[in-house]
């Protein structure tokens, strides 16, 4: 901590109050104060707001002392100096003299806060890494990222960004990085430097007093530069030159060899920027001293990276993906990325597309390029808004329209052309995107769920890392898969190459095939009054009684055969085994893929005792089965609490169902993340006197005055009534609000007398705070209830970083 006093001397600043205060934290954005004592709030006036204006807002939340260039209206201790933003600068300098550690600072056009967080994901185990929050890479970003820095770091790792001419140097003094590391040299802002060499050249100020530099040698223009400046290279690349060299050998496995030791590395993905990140992720990890054998283990669960394109219904029977805060070649690149995974089998798709404002390409050029890229991923239609590519309409070979602005696109567009279609809404900021957004988006009930695929992702790749390469895996998507949605996450999953997808009746089976799901797809409980989807499609039916497999005799079919071993619900016994393999033994066209069984109790290690039973149990039928049927099955027993509590009873497949969607079936399981969270917004803020009851029944009343805000969100939207009276609460502006009075068919009462809110402010029902787990224990039930409640009124936003 610094005293106010020694930080005026810092910043060459005069103290007015008391000098002798401790400072820890600070702040220059009053919606993210966390820590009101020991707090600075820097006053920073910038283009866009001035900081003095919420001086007072910052004294009620809490702050005491402030940084300011002018006499605030309140009574309060500040320092005053002549530029705020520079004074954060100057502190933070300072602060970053007192750290004799490794510095790592990373700058490029794109990539930097994935290879920030995935070179810290690699580094974890050996450092203690303080790090930039998120993309926290600008004048203000980074200063407060620097002030983090404390004893216990063994090293840092920061991200510093550009927009234009003279900012990286005052950069580079904050964070006089010791390594530097460069991305990638791409497009975005382009149009504020005369050149590309200009733009690289204002990145590479970062790198005036580091020792070296880590990059990828297949951007001759960047090592070139990094040469004649006279800085040490670490390189990875395909050339035998690289310092870590890399050979494709096919898809997503790649060979990389370093300082005569050689692993073969599995990608979780095959993009090329991807792609590009990994590599540069993990020359830093090798330079700092990490091992092949360590990163061979830590890439297969790389973090996914809060970046997020939408997925939303639209009118017409349309599919919309949003991304229209940026438009530069590498972001279209990637959002059609998104797009390809995301639209259904055959499915049209159209882009609306801005004027490209950040690119270092120009007029034709850019645009023959943009139309290549969609021409190679099948794009039916360009519609084009602005006067830049309107002006270049000739460059388009696609079908194409064209629009001056926004507003006549909202005016003249025939709509009813993009009925059916997926279709990418992809702009810079300054179009104003968002309006569109709105007039084709489905005007659904506010309420909604937001499902992040890419956590779904990052879940996936925790339990591949967990089961091995050598085991199967059956995900869940019955039930709306657990609330989340269906389609989007079976396509998710299939994009996986999961082995089966497993759903509880039939009807759930074909919606997905009609969707375009190819993967097998397992029905736990089959309806066999028609045999036609088990028989035409690649659905295939659990056999749990005779019954059921003599409904199926003589028909060419795929089945799986469950047997009980303790759960006591469906299933054969153990006794079943002869009279099971006696029918199938003249039936050569069915096929029996697996043998299965469930655990009862494997989550629960009060029951382990009952789970070793069964595992044993299984065991021996699966033996006795094999054996008398002479047929080799797929066998698997465990569900998400076997995957994580019993490893060793993995088989050849496991079936993860609530371990996908972030649920963890192990306590402290703190690698799982929650894919879902569950948003509503306040409609009314009501004011009640003290004594006057709440709702329904005129329930808890209490003698002081109180501020209710309604929520849109009741149990027909699945809010379970148990949550009445005080046993839920929600966040609101960061703080819980209890449950007031009965929550209703279409909305719900909180109490919000001591936190600040306003109408239309979004409110958390569930998410990473409070979780589905913490919702569960409000009413004394299990999160799977919690999720599968979810109504199919409330809308499904999907999104992916």
């Amino acid at each position: 901590m610094y005293s106010l006093e020694k930080i005026a001397e810092i910043l060459s600043g005069k103290v007015f109050g008391d000098g002798s205060l401790e400072i820890k934290h600070i702040y220059t954005d009053t919606r993210k104060i966390q820590e009101k004592k020991n707090a600075l709030f820097f006053a920073i006036t910038t283009d866009k707001d001035d900081g003095h204006n919420y001086i007072s807002q910052a004294s009620n939340i809490g702050i005491k002392v402030f940084v300011v260039t002018q006499k605030p209206a309140i009574e309060c201790s500040y320092i005053l100096v002549k530029n705020s933003l520079q004074a954060l600068h100057l502190l933070t300098e300072k602060h970053r003299e007192n750290f004799q550690i490794p510095i790592i600072g990373i700058t490029g056009s794109n990539g930097k806060t994935i290879v920030k967080e995935w070179v810290s994901h690699l580094l974890k185990e050996s450092y203690v890494i303080c790090k930039s929050p998120k993309s926290y890479n600008s004048q203000i970003g980074v200063p407060l990222s620097i002030w983090q820095l404390n004893s216990t770091h063994s090293i840092g790792i920061f991200e510093a960004g550009i927009s234009k001419y003279d900012e990286m140097g005052r950069l580079a003094d904050i964070i006089q990085p010791e390594i530097g590391m460069f991305t990638y040299l791409g497009d975005a802002h382009g149009n504020n430097f005369k050149s590309r060499r200009d733009k690289l050249l204002e990145k590479l100020k970062l790198f005036k007093n580091s020792k070296i530099v880590i990059c990828s040698n297949t951007q001759k223009d960047v090592v070139n530069e990094i040469q004649k400046a006279k800085i040490k290279q670490f390189t990875w690349g395909f050339e035998p030159s690289s310092n870590v060299l890399v050979n494709h050998i096919n898809e997503d496995l790649y060979r990389v060899q370093y300082q005569n030791k050689e692993v073969q590395l599995s990608l979780p993905f095959s993009d090329k920027a991807s792609v590009h990140n990994t590599f540069t992720s993990i020359a830093a990890a090798l330079y700092l001293g990490e091992s092949l054998k360590s990163i061979e283990k830590k890439i297969k669960v790389l973090p996914n990276i809060d970046m997020r394109l939408q997925h939303v219904k639209g009118v017409l029977n349309s599919q919309l993906i949003l991304d229209y805060y940026n438009a530069d070649y590498q972001s279209i690149t990637m959002a059609i990325d998104f797009l390809n995974q995301q639209k259904i089998e055959d499915q049209k798709c159209s882009i609306i597309l801005s004027d490209i404002l950040e690119s270092s390409f120009k007029g034709k050029k850019l645009y023959k390029k943009i139309n290549t890229l969609l021409s190679n991923n099948k794009v039916h239609e360009l519609i084009g808004i602005g006067e830049n590519i309107k002006k270049y309409k000739e460059c388009f070979s696609i079908k194409s329209r064209f629009y001056s602005s926004t507003e006549a696109f909202l005016e003249k567009h025939p709509m009813h052309l993009l009925k059916n279609q997926m279709v990418l809404i992809k702009g810079a900021r300054k179009f104003k995107f968002e309006k569109i957004a709105e007039h084709l988006k489905l005007k659904t009930h506010q309420t909604a769920l937001h499902v992040n695929l890419s956590r779904l992702q990052h879940n996936v790749n925790i339990i591949k890392s967990k089961i091995g390469p050598e085991t199967k895996i059956m995900t869940m998507v019955k039930a709306l898969a657990y609330g989340s949605g269906g389609y989007q996450i079976a396509k998710l999953l299939e994009y996986n190459n999961v082995d089966f997808l497993g759903v509880a009746y039939t009807d759930e089976a074909t919606r997905l095939k009609r969707a375009g799901i190819s993967t097998p797809i397992i029905v736990l409980s089959p309806d066999l009054t028609d045999l036609t989807p088990y028989t035409e499609t690649n659905i295939q039916p659990v056999i749990y009684n005779i019954s059921c497999l003599q409904k199926v005799k003589n028909l060419n079919i795929s089945i799986h055969i469950e047997f009980d071993t303790g759960m006591h619900r469906l299933g054969f016994e153990r006794k079943d085994i002869d009279e099971v393999v006696a029918t199938l033994s003249n039936q050569p066209n069915i096929n029996v893929v697996s043998i299965f069984s469930h655990l009862a109790g494997a989550d629960n290690h009060s029951l382990d005792y009952l789970t070793k039973k069964q595992i044993q149990e299984f065991k021996k039928i699966s033996l006795e089965f094999e054996n008398k049927s002479q047929l080799n099955p797929i066998r698997h027993l465990s569900n998400s609490a076997g995957i994580f509590r019993f490893p060793k009873a993995k088989m050849d497949m496991v079936r993860s169902g609530l371990s996908l969607y972030g649920i963890s079936p192990v306590e402290n399981q703190s690698k799982l993340l929650p894919v879902s969270c569950f948003k509503s917004y306040i409609t009314q803020i009501r004011h009640i006197p003290a004594g006057e009851g709440i709702g329904y029944g005129h329930l808890d009343k209490v003698n002081y005055d109180r501020k209710i805000a309604i929520v849109a969100v009741g149990y027909a939207d699945g809010y379970s009534r148990s949550f009445s009276c005080g046993k839920g609460s929600m966040l609101i502006n960061g703080q819980l609000a209890k449950v007031v009075g009965n929550v209703c068919m279409d909305m719900t009462m909180c109490d919000v007398t001591s936190i600040s809110c306003e109408e239309k402010n979004e409110v958390v029902i569930f998410g990473d705070h409070p979780t589905v787990e913490d919702l569960s224990k409000q009413i004394d039930t299990i999160p799977y209830e919690i999720l599968t409640n979810i109504s199919e009124r409330v809308s499904r936003i999907f999104f992916q970083e």
